[in-house]
């Protein structure tokens, strides 16, 4: 079974919806397209990347709280594994 490919969202809004998007970003003849299509994709990746950079800024501080519990006596931070119960 073939895997799946991305198509470029680019040319599907202009009616090219063949187009795989692998190797194609330099090509796009819609890469500096303006039409209100290819501005709403543009604020959709603009928006997820924002969300991308939260979801990670979540992580971090997820990380750094849980590392930060052995000043509790709680948990200690050991390198040959990763938390241990004190």
């Amino acid at each position: 079974m073939p895997k799946e490919q991305y198509m470029c969202q680019l040319c599907a809004n202009h009616g090219i919806f063949n187009q795989p998007k692998k190797g194609h970003k330099q090509k796009c003849p819609h890469r500096n397209c303006i039409c209100s299509l290819c501005a709403l994709n543009t604020k959709r990746r603009a928006l997820d990347q924002i969300e991308r950079q939260l979801k990670s800024a979540s992580n971090e501080a997820k990380n750094e709280a849980s590392a930060s519990k052995s000043a509790d006596g709680k948990t200690e931070f050991c390198y040959d594994r990763a938390f241990r119960k004190i």
